[in-house]
């Protein structure tokens, strides 16, 4: 998710939230009176990389803040038997997500439900979590608990894919940027052992080439012991 809010007075795009987050509320109005930034149409390139590095084969799993439902649709279609419980808080997102997933065929397998992932999470049953462009969103407050419900949505060594804004992406527009160090000291307070941290672009319709991101996988568990 991006932050579309403009300043009302020189309609400039403001600079990037921080410890505040982004408003709950932003993401109610933007889909309320237009396209959001983030809706591109299109699946999240990372997605499409971690699905071919087959990083969603454990399932069932859980899309966390889904928008309009384009991940976890391609998710599907390219696991057929997989189960998919995808939830954003936005009900106007969560209802083009199911048209999209009934035309594409895949609502036997794809359930999207509203839920506030301030507080709401599912039951620990999962063997994957995709936090496509959420984390980010939300304030220092809000953030320890949002990463407790990913970590309790998941099976013991259930795997979670994070892809969150860099700091390296100094263009204007979007979400809270997270620098590495932070991002990787987030995860693991969590309960997360990292896998793996790479770079990556996150597609919006607000940033060229896409938004300079971190893709992240974690499992579920105690951090790993340095031997050394």
């Amino acid at each position: 998710m991006t932050d579309e809010r403009r300043s009302s007075s020189s309609g400039r795009i403001p600079p990037p939230p921080g410890a505040e987050g982004v408003p709950h509320q932003v993401f109610h109005d933007v889909y309320r009176r237009s396209k959001a930034l983030w809706v591109t149409g299109r699946p999240q390139p990372a997605v499409l990389t971690a699905i071919e590095r087959g990083w969603f084969l454990e399932g069932p799993l859980f899309d966390a803040g889904c928008g309009t439902g384009e991940n976890a649709i391609a998710i599907a279609e390219a696991h057929p038997t997989l189960e998919i419980l995808a939830v954003d808080a936005v009900p106007e997102a969560v209802e083009g997500a199911a048209v999209a997933g009934r035309k594409a065929g895949v609502d036997d397998r794809v359930r999207f439900e509203v839920a506030d992932l301030r507080t709401d999470g599912p039951s620990p049953e999962h063997g994957c979590v995709l936090d496509a462009g959420v984390m980010h969103v939300f304030s220092d407050v809000d953030r320890p608990g949002y990463l407790q419900i990913v970590h309790d949505a998941l099976r013991p060594g259930g795997a979670a894919i994070f892809i969150v804004f860099s700091t390296e992406e100094t263009r204007p527009g979007g979400p809270r940027r997270l620098a590495r160090e932070e991002l990787a000291s987030a995860i693991e307070a969590a309960g997360f052992r990292i896998d793996s941290i790479e770079k990556t672009r996150y597609e919006t319709l607000g940033h060229d080439g896409g938004a300079r991101s971190w893709l992240v996988r974690a499992f579920r568990g105690p951090a790993a012991v340095d031997a050394g």
